[in-house]
């Protein structure tokens, strides 16, 4: 056997080694790539229902803030009515304390006197019995 023949039965034995390794290697990959293949049919069939319902999600979303925002608008408005009858109400009740407090002050002084009078008839009248007996 010549050094010839020893390289060209090492270069086939390696040839071969290389082969055996490699074959389950592609048949690997190519299980894998049709696994992926399946997997991205699947992927495709659901993308597009998923983006419309993605969509139609959105535009409710869109909706709902559109919406919200003219409640709030509309919120707004009664508050800034309430605060504005709030502040004419108390404008008005203290107004009616100012002009109504001279005219209770002068009922109860009136009534302080009518009161002392009538302690004063009901004095003289014990007075008068007592006296008359």
């Amino acid at each position: 056997m010549t050094s010839s023949d020893f390289f060209s039965l090492l270069s086939a034995g390696s040839l071969f080694a290389i082969a055996v390794a490699l074959v389950p290697t592609f048949l690997q990959f190519r299980r894998t790539l049709q696994k992926m293949e399946v997997c991205i049919e699947n992927f495709n069939k659901h993308v597009d229902p998923l983006c419309q319902s993605l969509t139609e999600a959105g535009n409710e979303i869109q909706l709902l803030c559109i919406s919200l925002s003219d409640k709030l608008e509309k919120t707004d408005t009664v508050i800034y009515t309430a605060q504005k009858s709030a502040e004419i109400l108390l404008s008005t009740a203290t107004m009616v304390k100012e002009t109504a407090r001279p005219f209770i002050t002068q009922i109860g002084g009136f009534s302080a006197g009518v009161m002392a009078f009538s302690h004063f008839l009901n004095r003289s009248w014990k007075s008068q019995k007592k006296e008359g007996d």
